[in-house]
């Protein structure tokens, strides 16, 4: 094992070493796991991984539905406000 120079203060060189090396096969082993869930999923095929483009487009379009939204706003006013909403709504234009 060669000892490297310590680039870290209150660390010794020996200490310095042991963490390079440490911290090299931490990596080399994450790499490894890596590389076999890689292997792992490329042997899976696409159908399993991946839902029809009919499932996605279909949860698509219903998020893009809002339930909640109300499309004919004057006619609900008339239908269930009359003449209370036609007056409040030419005394707020004539304020002005």
């Amino acid at each position: 094992m060669k000892i490297l120079k310590s680039k870290v203060a209150g660390m010794t060189d020996l200490q310095y070493t042991k963490r390079a090396k440490l911290i090299k096969q931490v990596a080399e082993k994450r790499a490894n796991k890596a590389a076999v869930e890689a292997r792992r999923w490329s042997n899976t095929t696409e159908r399993t991984r991946k839902p029809s483009k009919s499932k996605i487009d279909a949860q698509i379009s219903r998020m893009d539905e809002n339930h909640n939204h109300w499309t004919d706003g004057p006619q609900y006013l008339q239908e269930h406000y009359g003449d209370r909403a036609a007056a409040q709504r030419d005394f707020d234009n004539d304020w002005n």
